[in-house]
């Protein structure tokens, strides 16, 4: 198995229709990369080849950042890895590109 890459992703580099999961939304790109840490070591054996997207987004006037990871092979795959995640208390929603 592949160990946890720290690489980030530049979400704009991605192609539309890509499969990634949603792992929380933060108040800062730091906490988010925090997370991304958090997560890797509690859950590494989930992680192999995946990689981090920190994604600015707005909603409601308000900034927030989305931790999502990237690396899956369609949404059945990002499915399977969510529900790993989710069976361990862990939030995870498959999503893809727009």
């Amino acid at each position: 198995m592949t160990a946890p890459t720290d690489t980030e992703v530049d979400i704009d580099t991605l192609p539309k229709g890509t499969r990634l999961v949603q792992l929380g939304a933060f108040a800062s790109p730091e906490i988010a990369r925090e997370q991304w840490g958090d997560l890797t070591g509690r859950f590494a054996e989930f992680f192999g080849g995946k990689r981090m997207v920190v994604q600015e987004a707005i909603s409601g006037g308000k900034t927030f950042f989305r931790l999502r990871a990237e690396g899956f092979d369609d949404l059945a795959d990002a499915r399977r890895f969510c529900s790993a995640l989710t069976a361990k208390r862990a939030d995870c929603i498959p999503v893809e590109v727009r």
